[in-house]
């Protein structure tokens, strides 16, 4: 199946960037070129992430392409950790993650992470939809406009192994080296069966010798059993 160019939203209306081309920048990236350029009022590399305020409905209802990963704009919220948005709310977890520049120990701006939760506030059900939130340090916006950038998309389900269908071919190859190894091993030497006595051979070699004598033995014997 062809896969679709990536699109995004520009003057509230769909645009799709050229067969090939994705729109996946790096944290560093997104911070220093974008969300920087916006705080400052500098010309941005492209015009590919629109002002839009995301907490205003559900995730999947986002302007652009909801199996890519989509780009906003927005305005801080402070440390608010959670933020009623459509059918649900979205939740902050862990701590927050500082972006260091490349090739430097430089602080650049932080990284939050929001999940989606379906239901009333504090009771909701946790979704597969994630926001990360991009902001830059305090010190480096005091008196400027407060911006911060979204990342929103939605995390694929990895599948779940079937264990029972494990276990049971791990059991079946076990019998398998069980069985090889077993036949393998010939094991002690058997002691003779009863049915071969150094009679029965010695009987065995005279009919040979006889040539066609055997029944004749056999009819003896018979004769002997009979009398007796």
């Amino acid at each position: 199946m062809e896969k679709q160019p990536s699109s995004y939203v520009r003057n509230g209306e769909m645009v799709k960037l050229p067969i090939g081309f994705r729109f996946h920048p790096t944290d560093e990236e997104l911070v220093v070129h974008y969300l920087k350029r916006k705080v400052f009022s500098c010309p941005l590399p492209a015009s590919v992430i629109p002002e839009f305020e995301v907490f205003q409905t559900n995730p999947w209802d986002l302007p652009g392409d909801s199996k890519e990963r989509r780009y906003f704009f927005g305005k801080g919220f402070g440390k608010k950790r959670r933020r009623v948005s459509g059918c649900g709310y979205w939740k902050a977890t862990g701590k927050d993650v500082q972006i260091v520049a490349s090739g430097s120990n430089r602080a650049v701006g932080m990284k939050r992470i929001l999940f989606f939760y379906e239901g009333k506030l504090g009771r909701g059900t946790r979704t597969q939809w994630v926001m990360h939130e991009y902001r830059l340090n305090s010190t480096q916006v005091q008196a400027m406009e407060d911006w911060v950038v979204y990342r929103v998309f939605q995390k694929r389900r990895r599948p779940k192994k079937q264990e029972g269908v494990v276990s049971s071919q791990l059991s079946q190859r076990s019998i398998i080296d069980l069985v090889v190894e077993d036949s393998s091993d010939p094991g002690p030497p058997q002691p003779d069966s009863p049915s071969s006595s150094p009679t029965e051979f010695s009987i065995m070699g005279l009919d040979q010798e006889q040539g066609g004598s055997s029944g004749y033995t056999c009819f003896s014997s018979y004769s002997y059993m009979r009398k007796h």
